[in-house]
């Protein structure tokens, strides 16, 4: 079996085990028909809960908020260790459901400075997280019409998201828009790119190879061809042929058929006449072509 062919079955195989990563809102009554839906449709796989934890930048004191930096420490850490609690509990709350249906998930707390939607792309990114299911839109925007995208939320983590990532949409309950995730298309650019990376090594092999038979099949023929060549023209430089016009040294027609001999072109490479530097081109071409793949994050299909 190919090395490459090999590494791809790993690969799906791991996709099989992969985690579905649910993403989540604070009032567990409201995401709780959305969470219902991931059981259902989670196939065996593991399920990992997330709920993004915004740290709080505006700290209340006596009834009146005030930015962090202008606060005592001390009431700033208690604070975000009062509000991270809550943030736990209602984790566990969704673990609770879970495990009412049977099913034995995982919890994972995102805390992060920016927006929900900028968490969620960065815990996506860092996981490298290949299955993911989030909310389309509140619900009480769902309609059996719905196919649209309606959260701002949604709508972000949708363009920005690593194309790796298959992202299904849901609202109250229902399938309303899925993502499908590139992996094919990386998949087959990095087999072509290590296919491109091994046809030069063995050209390179190759080649070397002929050059150094060549050099040792030369006949004595042509090695003494050669010497009577050298020692014709050391002659004619020893008797002063040296004839000027306009300051310009005329070189002998022995000289002149020696240097073309000696600067004839190498024998072509193998392979439908295709050279070292085209394939080059090629390799460098498929590597942006890998990398606009993975890291093209504004396309949403």
């Amino acid at each position: 079996m190919e090395f490459g062919e090999k590494n791809m079955e790993v690969e799906e195989a791991a996709v099989m085990e992969e985690i579905i990563y649910v993403a989540l809102g604070r009032e567990t009554a409201k995401n709780k028909s959305n969470l219902i839906w991931v059981i259902d449709n989670s196939q065996g796989n593991k399920i990992c809960i997330v709920l993004v934890h915004q740290t709080p930048q505006m700290i209340p004191v006596l009834g009146t908020r005030f930015d962090a930096a202008t606060v005592d420490e001390e009431l700033v850490r208690a604070y975000r260790e009062k509000q991270k609690a809550k943030t736990d509990k209602i984790l566990d709350e969704y673990l609770t459901i879970c495990l009412k249906k049977g099913v034995h998930a995982e919890k994972l707390c995102v805390e992060t400075l920016n927006s929900i939607e900028k968490g969620l792309v960065q815990m996506i990114t860092e996981y490298k997280v290949r299955k993911f299911i989030m909310g389309a839109a509140a619900d009480k925007h769902y309609s059996t019409k719905m196919e649209e995208l309606r959260s701002r939320k949604a709508i972000f983590v949708c363009h920005y998201a690593p194309p790796s990532c298959h992202i299904r949409f849901i609202c109250k309950g229902h399938l309303i828009h899925t993502r499908d995730g590139r992996r094919d298309e990386v998949r087959a650019l990095s087999a072509l790119l290590y296919d491109f990376q091994r046809l030069v090594s063995s050209r390179s092999s190759s080649s070397s190879y002929m050059l150094s038979e060549s050099s040792k099949g030369k006949s004595e023929v042509e090695e003494e061809e050669d010497e009577e060549r050298t020692s014709r023209a050391s002659s004619s430089q020893s008797d002063g042929t040296l004839s000027y016009s306009g300051g310009s040294e005329a070189s002998s027609p022995s000289t002149i058929d020696e240097k073309s001999n000696h600067s004839s072109p190498p024998a072509s490479l193998p392979c439908g006449g295709m050279g070292l530097g085209m394939i080059s081109f090629m390799i460098h071409s498929t590597k942006l072509w890998h990398k606009r793949a993975i890291k093209n994050h504004k396309q949403c299909e």
